[in-house]
């Protein structure tokens, strides 16, 4: 996913790219399409990318077991500094790009691969209220009811 934007004069652009999920890095379990809706302005020192990813992921209930799918909406601004223009004030500020005077182009895979990667919770649950697995008789209390004895102590 790339932005040309010498194509685009100074101003606020809508901009809307697409791309198919197998052509982000495997280590996500995207599925279909990601779509990334931007809000750039441009000027003639600065471009702010105003950014919301849209993709949807499979994934595997950490507590139940059950596969299930999730949209993920993560939003992100990214600041692109032209080189004559830039400070050494922002150098160690997250986000904050350079473009030289020979780019072009403002590539943006890696940014959509890390945002999406981010708006994966550490703990995945199919629901809030996942009552998962019986540690004893492997029942999806979700579904069923446990077939274990109540007086059963768990070793």
């Amino acid at each position: 996913m790339y932005i040309k934007f010498t194509d685009y004069p100074d101003g606020i652009h809508d901009i809307f790219l697409e791309e198919e999920s197998e052509k982000i890095r495997r280590d996500i379990p995207l599925i279909g399409k990601v779509g990334l809706k931007i809000k750039m302005d441009k000027s003639s020192s600065q471009i702010i990318l105003s950014c919301m990813l849209e993709a949807s992921a499979h994934l595997i209930c950490d507590r139940c077991g059950e596969e299930f799918n999730r949209d993920l909406k993560p939003e992100f601004v990214l600041t692109y500094l032209f080189e004559h223009r830039a400070t050494k004030k922002a150098i160690d500020e997250i986000d904050v790009y350079y473009l030289s005077g020979s780019q072009d182009k403002i590539f943006l895979d890696n940014d959509v691969h890390d945002y999406a990667l981010l708006s994966i919770p550490m703990k995945i649950l199919c629901s809030e209220n996942c009552k998962g697995l019986c540690p004893r008789c492997g029942a999806n209390l979700n579904y069923e009811k446990c077939r274990c004895e109540k007086n059963t102590i768990i070793k």
